[in-house]
């Protein structure tokens, strides 16, 4: 019976962390929604930081060292920061949502971040091809480095919003097995970007 138990948990536990489990899906919007209140209080970046800390990722600001997993640990950090005080404003410059629930859906948060450099989307199983759309529109003329990789809903049709990412220099494509013709998708976009390195594997 304990056996029976401890195979059960682990079953649970692993649907949870492959965000397949019924009845999930509420729960996923809710940690991905925007709130424009939220916004307004602490400015963008703080609440993009806490939308993928929220999630599962990680994040790195300009003015603190430590990189930040930890939603307490991030919101203590942050508390006592005016966002109306230029000198105490912290900008979002890196974004690692590696396992995270982030979705496309969610990829509204990066509206309005004027200083980020780098994002990572490593096993985000929610993460739809409109995410793409809404992140190129945001700051494709000034994200550097993004990486897409093992995202089962990215499709061609996401990947054909990645010419609105005019400032890459570097680009990481791998195993996103949705992608229907994958080399005729990569010739495009290196046509489309012809100032970023291209890193494509199945």
């Amino acid at each position: 019976m304990s056996r029976y138990i401890i195979r059960a948990s682990d079953m649970v536990k692993n649907k949870i962390a492959n965000h397949d489990i019924i009845g999930l899906r509420w729960l996923i919007d809710g940690f991905n929604f925007r709130d424009k209140s939220r916004v307004k209080e602490v400015g963008p970046d703080r609440a993009a930081a806490e939308w993928i800390v929220r999630n599962g990722g990680n994040i790195k600001f300009d003015k603190l060292n430590n990189r930040f997993d930890d939603f307490n640990v991030l919101i203590r950090a942050t508390a006592e920061l005016d966002p109306r005080i230029p000198s105490e404003q912290v900008h979002l410059i890196e974004i690692d949502a590696t396992d995270s629930s982030v979705s496309g859906f969610g990829c509204m948060h990066f509206e309005g971040l004027e200083h980020i450099i780098a994002a990572h989307f490593i096993r985000c199983k929610q993460l739809q091809d409109f995410g793409i759309q809404y992140i190129g529109d945001n700051v494709g003329d000034r994200l550097k480095l993004l990486t897409l990789e093992s995202c089962p809903r990215i499709t061609e049709y996401g990947l054909a919003h990645l010419h609105k990412f005019t400032a890459l220099e570097s680009l990481i494509l791998k195993d996103l097995k949705s992608v229907y013709k994958p080399e005729e998708a990569i010739a495009k976009l290196k046509k489309n970007l012809p100032y970023c390195k291209i890193e494509f594997s199945k």
